[in-house]
Parts: C-alpha cells; sequence; structure tokens
C-alpha cells in the first residue's frame, strides 16, 4: 500500500510540476538524452515523440550503453526496466554510484505496473517512470520536467560557486557565521530557483520593499536583531506559491470570478508545502508567513481562519505591510491608492483586519515607512 500510494502521489505531481519550475526552454535544446531499450520499435517511437530534441543517442544493447557512460554523458537516461544481459536496475546502480554520473536522472520505461518493482528502481535513485505504450505528451512533459530541474541544479551549482567566492572575501566576523548562513543560502536559493521568473515587472522592488518594512516593523515589535533579520529575508518569500496559480487569474485585470478567487487562495498552501519540512530556522519562519498571511485578526482570512494570537506573529506583520504596500502600488486589476488613502483604510481595518497593536507600532514608523517607499521605486 505505501508504494502505491508513492506512485501515486508521483502521477500526481506531474498535474503541477511544469508549473513551478522556472522556464529554461532555450537550453533544452542542448541537453543530451540516452534511449536504451532492446525493442527497435520503442526506440522509433520515442525519437518521434522526442523530435524536438536535436541530441539523442540511442542503444538497443545495455553493454554497450553501460560502456558508453565512460566517455560521453548525457544529462538525461531513459532506461528499459527489463533487458537482456544488463538489466535496468544494475545499469542504474552504476550509474548512481559513479562520482561522475551520479548526478544524472533515470527515467526508467516499462510495460509493467508492478509497485515492488518500480519501488526498487526509485530506491536505487530512478527519478520518474514511463509506461508502454507511450503517451507522447505524457513522455514530453515528464522528459521537460526533469530536464528543468537538472538545469536548475546546475544553476544552483554555479550560483553556489560565486557565493563561495564572494564569501571569501568577508571579513573574519563574517567568515565565522558562514557554515550556518551557508547552508541557509543553499537551501533557500534551492527553493526560489523555482520561482527565478516572477511574472510581476515590480516584484524585484516590492520584494525589497517588503523586506524593508518588514524589518522595521519586527525591531519595534522587540524582536532581535537577528530575529528581525531573519523575518525580513523570509518575507520574501511570502508569495512564493503564486508560482502555482496560472497566468489568467494572476495577471486578470478585473474582479476574480468566486472560482477563480478560490483559486487565488491555494498560493498560501502552494507556498507552504513548497517550504514545509525546512531544516533551517528561516524556511520555518519564512513557512508560517507563507502559510498565514491572509489571516485576519477577526478570524475571517485564509487559509485555517485562524484568529487574534493564534495568527503567528511574523505572518501578522508581513501581511500588515503586504497590504500597505499592495495598496498603493499599481496592479493590472487595480489603480494605485495614495499613501493617505491607503493609511485611512488600515487604520478602518485596525481590530477586524489587522493586529490593532501593529497597526499602531506602523503608524509611529511612516517616517521610516515613507523612506523606505521613496527609496525603491514603484515605477
Amino acid at each position: 500500500m505505501q508504494n502505491q500510494n508513492l506512485i501515486s502521489e508521483l502521477d500526481q505531481l506531474h498535474v503541477h510540476l511544469n508549473d513551478e519550475i522556472d522556464h529554461y526552454d532555450e537550453e533544452l535544446d542542448e541537453c543530451r538524452i540516452l534511449i536504451v531499450d532492446d525493442f527497435e520499435i520503442n526506440i522509433l517511437v520515442l525519437i518521434e515523440a522526442l523530435k524536438s530534441y536535436s541530441k539523442i543517442s540511442v542503444s538497443q544493447d545495455s553493454k554497450i550503453a553501460f560502456d558508453s557512460l565512460s566517455y560521453s554523458l548525457p544529462d538525461i537516461v531513459l532506461l528499459d526496466l527489463f533487458m537482456p544481459d544488463m538489466n535496468g536496475f544494475e545499469i542504474c546502480k552504476y550509474i548512481k554510484n559513479n562520482e561522475q554520473t551520479s548526478d544524472i536522472p533515470i527515467i526508467f520505461i516499462t510495460s509493467e505496473h508492478d509497485p515492488l518493482s518500480l519501488s526498487k528502481a526509485f530506491e536505487l535513485g530512478a527519478v520518474d517512470y514511463i509506461k508502454k505504450p507511450f503517451d507522447t505528451i505524457e513522455v514530453n512533459a515528464r522528459l521537460r520536467t526533469h530536464l528543468k530541474l537538472k538545469i536548475a541544479e546546475r544553476k544552483l551549482k554555479e550560483h553556489n560557486a560565486n557565493l563561495e567566492i564572494k564569501v571569501t572575501e568577508r571579513t573574519k566576523k563574517l567568515e565565522e557565521k558562514n557554515i550556518e548562513l551557508n547552508e541557509v543560502k543553499r537551501e533557500t536559493i534551492f527553493r526560489l530557483c523555482l520561482a527565478a521568473e516572477m511574472r510581476d515587472v515590480d516584484t524585484g522592488n516590492h520584494i525589497n520593499r517588503i523586506q524593508a518594512y518588514t524589518e522595521v516593523i519586527a525591531l519595534k515589535c522587540g524582536m532581535s536583531r537577528e530575529e528581525a533579520e531573519q523575518l525580513s529575508l523570509a518575507s520574501s518569500m511570502h508569495d512564493l506559491g503564486k508560482i502555482g496559480i496560472p497566468d489568467h487569474i494572476l495577471l486578470k485585470p478585473g474582479k476574480l470570478t468566486p472560482e477563480e478567487s478560490e483559486i487565488m487562495k491555494q498560493h498560501t498552501v502552494i507556498g507552504a508545502r513548497a517550504l514545509a519540512d525546512g531544516k533551517s530556522d528561516l524556511l520555518r519562519v519564512a513557512h508560517r508567513v507563507a502559510l498565514s498571511h491572509h489571516e485576519r485578526w477577526d478570524g475571517k482570512g485564509y487559509p485555517q481562519g485562524l484568529r487574534g494570537v493564534n495568527i503567528p506573529i511574523e505572518a501578522r506583520i508581513v501581511g500588515l505591510v503586504d497590504v500597505f504596500d499592495a495598496l498603493i502600488s499599481r496592479r493590472a486589476y487595480k489603480h494605485a491608492f495614495t499613501v493617505d488613502d491607503a493609511i485611512m483604510i488600515i487604520l478602518s481595518e485596525k481590530g477586524n483586519h489587522f493586529d490593532p497593536k501593529l497597526v499602531d507600532i506602523f503608524i509611529a514608523s511612516l517616517n521610516e515607512i515613507m523612506a523606505i517607499k521613496d527609496m525603491f521605486s514603484y515605477e
């Protein structure tokens, strides 16, 4: 039953994954694909299904395919599970145990739907499977998903390499904190790389403003400098879940239908799911913010309908400054309010939408808030 659940969950993930991964279309054509299957007809069908890719190698002999890995490394392998001589399990085990090839994603090809065999394949390091007879749309979707992940992982490694160069130039004090910070950065960057291409033209400045507003309010609430800086960084991930919302809803230049509103509300759950089980304090804070920044003080928010102090303080802070920034920003569906009008709206929602104490702190911090607003353009 556990193996069947694993397979079922994997199938469901494919419905959403392509919407959550950055668009690397311009790099896909350069990816090298190796197809290993002892039946020529299967190879021909796969070549036709993947005709948009120009660098495809094939082999009907598992031993020849095995030997080819010593001089030509593919970006992904489509591997028949049951073959004469060396079967798919043996080749997969070799690839995953070899340092030079261990990061090559393997998609198994199988006519069977045996949970035990598939479970063994995943345990050996396979990332996916394709069932025979092939469905062209499914083959392309699964292959694109894992190639995009491979590209994202490569970019992450390159980014981390650049970070390490910069770290060596830091002062001794920063170097002492480098181990902890590096772990946090790596995990954060990995999560955020799926959302690297945000669709709002003002996203960069919006995130900068939210981070700065958040730090000001957090410090005024009595958080330590370290806690405030951590929350400031976590606030940048508050709308991470919008990567799972279709463009026609996210960018709709008008009022959403009730059905569209319910879909839009799911961005809190999607973002929280992406940040769940984080190993760092930063990601645990980011998870709380992503899930609860649309809760209301009066309990009429979403997704859980939390009320009052049951809403995490981090989410209450980010929720308040996010509304302020949204009010004074122009969007596809609304004009920008003046600062005075935005403040009046926030005051009118004191004790309803917002924590009354936070509203008081926000109003008392308007000089700093306005300085931040002017620093990061809304154009």
